[in-house]
């Protein structure tokens, strides 16, 4: 654990850090804008020639669990989830370090799973040689959103864990030599 905080936070760390918010920060936008570009024609289709494009259902709708999971990864990262923290806040400092702990485990955990089920279902579809109705890809490529986004979250969480841990150990340091 002490090493992977130490590759998380110092030298490498923050580098990978940083550069997986660029690739988060990137796919967030690709996807988006293709999205409403796609959606948009959808629209303009539909008004003008009286139908629509098939794919775009599979499309937005796969893009849209990658984004919601990135999005999610990106949260973690800015601290910016909504929480009930009156408890946490009004706890001494081994209590607050053991909650952190323990939402963080469970973060982790939650995410992990999602991860592990989500490569399954992928491996699953690959082998079933299963496709898309409109486009008839293989169906993994768009599942992959699911465990791609999920394994983003855990690094996250995990990153954000030890960060709160160093923070709280910190804080705890700092009241001692007052």
């Amino acid at each position: 654990m002490l090493h992977l905080s130490y590759l998380l936070f110092y030298g490498r760390g923050s580098e990978m850090s940083n550069f997986l918010s660029k690739i988060e920060h990137t796919v967030l936008v690709f996807s988006l804008a293709v999205m409403s570009i796609i959606t948009f024609a959808n629209i303009i289709s539909r008004f003008f020639l009286s139908s629509s494009f098939a794919f775009t259902e599979e499309v937005t709708v796969n893009l849209f669990v990658l984004i919601t999971f990135l999005g999610a990864a990106v949260g973690i990262k800015r601290k910016s989830h909504l929480a009930f923290s009156l408890l946490y806040d009004t706890s001494s400092r081994n209590l607050r370090l053991a909650l952190a702990i323990f939402a963080g485990a469970m973060t982790i955990l939650i995410f992990a799973i999602t991860t592990y089920y989500g490569v399954d279902m992928m491996l699953f579809q690959a082998q079933l040689k299963q496709t898309t109705p409109a486009l008839g890809w293989p169906q993994w490529i768009f599942s992959m959103g699911l465990p791609l986004g999920s394994l983003f979250c855990v690094y996250r969480s995990l990153e954000a864990t030890i960060k709160e841990v160093k923070e709280l150990r910190k804080e705890d340091k700092g009241s001692e030599i007052a």
